[in-house]
């Protein structure tokens, strides 16, 4: 997934809704169903994404989900996000949940016909890791043996715990029980490179479809760097290929919401996103439907001291933070600033992703931080009055920071609105940034007294989100710090006692402390993706 990493204060958004779009029927294939009742062969789907392909690259690529049809690992995401085997068709996990040996599927090949080995999950995890490759996603390895001082660059990158037994057998061994291993498993991050084709095209390797070997299901046929299309068919030696369904993938780049629209009715896209006035004209469509998408959109607080006295005074203040959190009416900036299938955030982290084992009760609807966002215009003036007391001030002014786009600016006004109406005296200024670039750069060099931005959950578990607000986190921008909830959620993360209850408990804690101090001020808990599909 496109990891929109920002830190916020002010959570504004949640899981996102999938717009769902309009999808035309597909050509006549040669068989009317699979005994799954599966439409197969011959269809031809052609949709369109806001951003073209950077690279085909998964230890410099920034955008997972534009991989995922022609990239596999030892995991895949089946029906409704299970994680079920992918190029590993057995898996032997030791008893104290530290060591996993994957056993590599015999009929596992690239899309050149040669055989996928665990050497090329070896050789990926390392160049990935390596200190010349400058991959952004390091991180998301931590957990596994030696990976966090590999990161820091303490430990060359073959000192990572990741063993080729033999050609078919792949060991990973972890400083700690992951409950969520299997499922990280199952991102394109953690797929294999043949490293054969890496040394062969040096400097141009994943710059174009032939530059490059395909794992998974698609291989790439047409598309190269800076393209605006790309074309992908099926992988002959795809593993599971009788279970592929599309004869070929067309991808178009349109950023233009108005635009991909007029393509999707005049049926030369299956489908497309919606967004703002479009969704209230299609609504009622049959081929109107919503697909969820775990994004959280939060408004954060800089609390580094790079700010004048009384601004860092200011932002550090919670009685301030609180009166803000308050002023916001989440269902409103929903309806009249993101204009999408949004849903109002419960918490930090969105609904649908993680469920307790014991009692089948989704984390979401868990979460003790709700009080913190009711929206009370009453308790919101009270705490900005005790703020102004406390800072000993009359009024004050905030710049937030956010990336430009019709989106942001229309979400933007509405914020602008709430806040200076219900907060007597606050005064609130935007920045836009042109690009994400440019966006990041604010956020890291601390140049924001506020900001706007998203998070993207990369694996089916509540500390996806939780961590990045850990004080050692690098996209914790805003340098908020808390030792209890770092205890926490690195207890959570660890696992030490590999006990499902205790840690649940933990990262329930850990989200309640991070609400009653808020650090964050969710926005929306269903962002955005609504689409229309011919069907």
């Amino acid at each position: 997934m496109n990891r929109h990493r920002l830190m916020l204060t002010i959570i504004i958004s949640a899981t996102v809704a999938f717009i769902a779009g309009c999808t035309a029927a597909p050509a006549q294939p040669n068989k009317k169903t699979d005994n799954k009742g599966v439409m197969t062969q011959r269809q031809v789907l052609t949709i369109a994404e806001t951003q073209p392909l950077d690279t085909v690259d998964i230890s410099k690529a920034t955008g997972f989900g534009k991989l995922a049809n022609s990239t596999e690992g030892l995991y895949r995401q089946g029906e409704s996000g299970s994680i079920e085997p992918g190029l590993a068709s057995h898996t032997v996990i030791s008893d104290n949940g530290r060591k996993y040996i994957f056993t590599i599927r015999p009929d596992a090949k690239w899309s050149d016909g040669s055989a996928i080995t665990a050497n090329d999950f070896m050789y990926s995890w390392r160049r990935t890791l390596n200190t010349e490759t400058n991959s952004t996603y390091t991180d998301l390895f931590v957990g596994i043996k030696n990976a966090l001082k590999i990161a820091h660059h303490q430990l060359p990158s073959n000192q990572l715990g990741v063993k080729a037994i033999d050609r078919r057998t792949l060991e990973v061994t972890l400083d700690h029980p992951m409950t969520y291993f299997r499922s990280l498993m199952a991102y394109p991050l953690f797929a294999p490179q043949k490293e054969a084709v890496v040394n062969k095209f040096g400097s141009h390797f994943a710059t174009s479809a032939t530059t490059q070997v395909y794992s998974g299901p698609f291989e790439l046929i047409k598309w190269h760097k800076g393209s605006t299309t790309r074309t992908l068919k099926p992988n002959p030696y795809y593993w599971d290929r009788e279970h592929v369904y599309l004869s070929k993938l067309n991808i178009r780049t349109i950023s233009n919401p108005s635009a991909s629209f007029r393509a999707y009715q005049n049926k030369q896209l299956d489908s497309t996103q919606l967004l703002s006035q479009q969704i209230k004209n299609s609504s009622r469509r049959l081929d109107y439907s919503v697909m969820p998408y775990s994004m959280m959109v939060y408004l954060a607080y800089n609390f580094q001291d790079n700010t004048t006295k009384r601004q860092h005074q200011l932002l550090k203040n919670r009685n301030f933070r609180l009166a803000v959190s308050h002023a916001i009416n989440r269902k409103a900036l929903i309806y009249k600033g993101l204009k999408n299938a949004s849903l109002p955030p419960k918490g930090f982290v969105t609904t649908g992703i993680s469920k307790d084992s014991k009692s089948d009760a989704d984390f979401a609807n868990m979460q003790q931080g709700t009080k913190y966002t009711t929206g009370s215009v009453k308790q919101a003036k009270a705490e900005w009055q005790t703020a102004k007391r406390q800072l000993n001030i009359n009024s004050a002014k905030i710049k937030i920071v956010v990336d430009d786009s019709t989106t942001n600016r229309n979400l933007a006004r509405c914020l602008k609105s709430q806040l200076e109406t219900k907060l007597a005296d606050l005064s609130v200024s935007f920045v836009f940034k042109q690009s994400n670039a440019a966006t990041a750069a604010a956020f890291k060099t601390g140049k924001f007294d506020l900001m706007i931005a998203g998070w993207g959950a990369d694996f089916s578990d509540p500390v996806s989100f939780l961590q990045i607000m850990t004080n050692r986190n690098p996209y914790n921008y805003g340098h908020w710090q808390n030792k209890t909830y770092d205890r926490l959620t690195f207890a959570a993360i660890r696992n030490s006692h590999n006990d499902d209850n205790q840690r649940w408990q933990q990262m329930l804690d850990a989200e309640e402390l991070l609400m009653k101090d808020q650090a964050l001020h969710r926005f929306t808990n269903k962002y955005d993706p609504i689409l229309l599909i011919h069907r």
